[in-house]
């Protein structure tokens, strides 16, 4: 039996603006998803576990729509997969939580198969890739989608990030990146698109919470008025905090930069599901 294991991703800065080329700064998430293959002289089967134990999905693996087009692409691009067997796959986080199943999914088949995770990428999806590029990342990157089916990144450091003051907060509402993408109503201008990239190097530069939360300030500003929708700060007024949206906005996830490690628990009275970031995170 083999097994294999893939990262989820957080983005922390150039949500919409990755898939028009600026560059956005990503991290990889503690936990991930986990593939084992079992040879046998049975149909090539798949079974998908969340991360209680629950088969979401459990039948043949070509009866699938998303698997059979992931597994027709790695073929395409000279991947093994054979014909009998059965796969199990394993998430460690929970699945609405938009950490990346489909993004750890798509490298572990390709880690499986032997092809380029990226091609294979880029071979089945819109998105930017930066997710699968986060998914074997052994820190935080900086990544730029360099053209329709090309991208390039780099790690960076993050030992100075003030982390302690970091948390995470579930607003309970996974969004679907396919039709979030559609939120953009103009293509950015040259301009807009090196405004982020400068602000993403400056969030990766910054070593105190007042210098994340200022930059933050600016990358939801720009963001907001771009899609033309309210900020995750609009919601909470008077949040002792500094909040971010990590990916779609309107779901998911949101950093919160709290200058006193403590107001975190302002979410929790809310009645919001937080995580400390060290819980989620582990970067060198």
């Amino acid at each position: 039996m083999s097994r294999r294991w893939s990262a989820g991703k957080l983005l922390l800065s150039g949500e919409y603006w990755v898939l028009h080329g600026a560059e956005s700064l990503a991290v990889p998430t503690a936990k991930g998803q986990s593939l084992e293959f079992q040879d046998t002289n049975s149909p090539l089967k798949w079974t998908a576990l969340d991360v209680h134990g629950y088969a979401w999905l459990d039948a043949e693996a070509w009866s699938d729509v998303h698997l059979a087009k992931l597994l027709e692409a790695a073929r395409n691009l000279g991947g093994r997969v054979p014909s009998h067997g059965h796969v199990t796959t394993r998430l460690e986080f929970e699945r609405s939580w938009g950490w990346g199943s489909s993004s750890t999914l798509t490298d572990l088949i390709a880690q499986w198969t032997g092809v380029n995770a990226m091609a294979l990428h880029f071979a089945t999806s819109k998105g930017s890739g930066f997710d699968v590029a986060s998914a074997r990342a052994d820190g935080a990157i900086i990544y730029r989608k360099a053209g329709e089916d090309s991208a390039e990144w780099h790690n960076v450091a993050s030992g100075h990030w003030p982390t302690d003051h970091f948390g995470l907060v579930y607003l309970g509402a996974k969004q679907d990146s396919q039709v979030e993408v559609a939120k953009a109503r103009r293509l950015p201008l040259p301009n807009e698109i090196e405004a982020i990239s400068r602000l993403s190097h400056q969030l990766a530069a910054g070593k105190t919470a007042a210098e994340w939360a200022a930059t933050v300030e600016e990358l939801e500003v720009r963001t907001a008025e771009w899609i033309a929708s309210p900020r995750v700060q609009d919601r909470f007024p008077d949040a002792p905090a500094t909040l971010k949206s990590l990916g779609a906005w309107g779901g998911d996830f949101a950093l919160a930069i709290c200058p006193d490690p403590k107001d975190l628990a302002y979410f929790s009275r809310k009645g919001l599901y937080t995580l400390p970031w060290s819980d989620c995170v582990h970067l060198p």
